[in-house]
């Protein structure tokens, strides 16, 4: 399963990265701390495939009036 965060306060100035579950980041959409998705942001997810994920993530950002940068987690590659 993959997932991305979103991060409410500094999206623009970061890369979002598309995770998988078993990331120590993502954990399963839970994040580091457990803290899951909160007033700072939330998790996506989760999507069976990457390709869903990146699909998701490219549809969602069009409602932005920012385009950020979309990254691959290096537990991806």
């Amino acid at each position: 399963m993959y997932y991305f965060y979103i991060n409410y306060p500094n999206f623009k100035d970061r890369t979002i990265l598309i995770h998988h579950g078993d990331c120590g980041q993502c954990k399963d959409g839970n994040g580091m701390f457990d803290s899951g998705s909160n007033e700072k942001g939330f998790w996506a997810g989760p999507f069976k495939e990457f390709s869903h994920a990146d699909e998701a993530l490219k549809s969602l950002i069009k409602l932005f009036n920012y385009q950020p940068e979309i990254g691959i987690h290096s537990c991806c590659q």
